[in-house]
């Protein structure tokens, strides 16, 4: 399609467009005023050189069961060569056959219905404000058994497919393609896998496949995904030779100082400079990266989790907050104003606690202060503890990072008896009693 761009001055040719429509039709109707509309925004797209001349649905070739859902992505090429994401710039999708499968206005696709016929494939298509500028894309709708998982770690940098050499803090996606009884192929998918990695490591994986390494030498990793009884295993070596620096962001800003005030909470991020053989590029790290401080009186910082980075001011002072990963380090200076003078703490209510059986209670422990903040749940940074160890009970913390954030407390059976809980924090302990039964 040939694209010919300011070929008018964009105000005159309106003037153009608007004139020619009272003389010709009066424009006297809706649809006549919905051409106009179109005609003057088609000619706005031309006269910036934005206009999408190639769109490319990238995440289609996947196998789904009956009500799965998966949400397509469309990348356009712009007539100024520019590639990006315009998923929500497709003025229409449409479904070879919706008995099978049905998209709706945002790319989302429902799997309607398991079809044995032509490996279930259905053709879904994306068409954009121009109708002949249309991108076009499969999925599969099928419950076959998998036969085989083809494993293989896509570049963060080009998301192209590249040998097991990987780069250490940066997230590196695993992808696979799976092949089922009947033979279709599902590309660079993680549905259905279940991902484990070998003992003695530094990495950690997503349940979206994302593979996060530490480790301050070259480290060999095995991942294996499995789905049903099929398994594959593909090894990986994370070298932190290309890693430049790390930086502490706040607010995505590079920041070397942090103040607060006792009580106040806020998260912390982290980035990577990697530089490789073109150039030097940074990247978001906070599932690879560790964090540790000065001592653990004037703030507390959440290590792990979906709040990972979460400080909490907890007495006036100053600290220093480390980030280490791939032997580098990302340092801040972290201030902290105001009074934290402890009047008492208390567990909940204070009061003793009947669980029942194989039931769960929260505990929170509570720092209650002479002047402001007038309390604060310190629960997360205390230390707990339930009598002998007991065996009554199962304990772990939740919901860290938040002023939620507690001690879950599960029973684990039928067997009664009476659990006392400590917590320590700043030096001062709180018990209750449990009384299961």
């Amino acid at each position: 399609m040939k694209i010919q761009k300011k070929s008018l001055p964009y105000r005159l040719l309106i003037s153009s467009l608007i004139s020619s429509c009272f003389a010709i039709v009066g424009c006297n109707s809706d649809h006549n005023s919905a051409e106009l509309a179109r005609s003057v925004e088609l000619e706005k797209l031309r006269a910036d050189g934005t206009i999408i001349e190639k769109v490319t649905i990238i995440n289609d070739h996947i196998r789904l069961s009956k009500d799965d859902k998966h949400q397509l992505k469309v990348m356009g090429l712009d007539s100024n060569g520019k590639l990006r994401d315009v998923t929500n710039e497709i003025k229409s999708w449409t479904s070879s056959d919706p008995s099978i499968a049905t998209v709706d206005s945002k790319g989302l696709v429902t799997a309607v219905a398991n079809s044995t016929v032509n490996q279930g494939i259905v053709t879904i298509t994306a068409t954009t404000i121009l109708e002949d500028i249309y991108g076009e894309g499969e999925i599969s709708v099928s419950d076959v058994g998998v036969t085989n998982i083809a494993l293989k770690t896509i570049s963060p940098i080009t998301d192209e497919v590249y040998d097991g050499n990987i780069y250490t803090c940066i997230g590196t996606p695993i992808r696979g393609d799976v092949t089922y009884n009947d033979g279709y192929v599902s590309e660079n998918t993680v549905k259905n896998m279940e991902f484990s990695l070998n003992k003695n490591t530094s990495a950690t994986i997503t349940t979206d496949g994302t593979l996060y390494t530490s480790s301050a030498t070259i480290e060999d990793i095995i991942i294996t995904a499995k789905i049903g009884n099929v398994s594959k295993l593909l090894a990986v070596t994370a070298d932190p030779q290309f890693l430049d620096n790390i930086d502490v962001l706040r607010n995505d800003e590079i920041t070397s100082l942090i103040t607060l005030n006792v009580g106040e909470r806020m998260q912390i991020s982290s980035q990577a400079t990697l530089e490789s053989k073109a150039s030097k590029q940074d990247f978001v790290i906070d599932n690879a990266i560790s964090w540790s401080q000065v001592g653990q009186n004037v703030s507390g910082i959440t290590t792990e989790g979906d709040n990972k980075g979460t400080i909490l001011a907890l007495k006036p002072g100053v600290t220093r907050l480390t980030g280490t990963c791939g032997g580098k380090e990302a340092i801040a200076t972290l201030q902290v104003t105001g009074e934290a003078d402890i009047d008492s703490m208390q567990i909940n209510d204070g009061t003793d606690i009947t669980l029942e059986p194989s039931d769960s209670i929260e505990l929170t422990l509570t720092a209650n202060y002479k002047g402001t903040p007038a309390s604060l749940n310190v629960s997360e940074f205390a230390q707990w503890s339930t009598n002998g160890g007991s065996k009554l009970v199962e304990a772990k913390p939740v919901e860290l990072g938040t002023n939620k954030a507690s001690y879950k407390l599960t029973s684990t059976g039928n067997a009664k008896g009476v659990v006392i809980v400590s917590a320590i924090y700043d030096g001062v302990a709180s018990t209750i009693r449990v009384n299961i039964e």
